[in-house]
């Protein structure tokens, strides 16, 4: 069986709720120098740190949880 092309699933799901945030565009500059083009978000004053990282994974489309066997996180591969 090729690992790489298996299908992997597990259940179970970080739960709790993200935030609203705020988009700014900024651009960032990559190890090599180059400009990357992104967003800064912004979620202000009145929200905790987990909801926003809740919120940054949900628009990176990463999926965690917890089930029998501990923590898990599947994260797309990006090209």
């Amino acid at each position: 069986m090729n690992v790489s092309h298996a299908l992997y699933h597990r259940h179970g799901g970080p739960g709790g709720p993200g935030c609203p945030v705020s988009t700014i565009p900024i651009t960032l500059k990559t190890n090599e120098g180059s400009d990357l083009p992104a967003e800064l978000l912004d979620a202000g004053t009145t929200v905790s740190e987990l909801e926003l990282l809740r919120t940054v994974a949900e628009r990176l489309e990463i999926r965690w949880g917890h089930d029998d066997s501990g923590w898990w996180a599947a994260v797309p591969i990006r090209k």
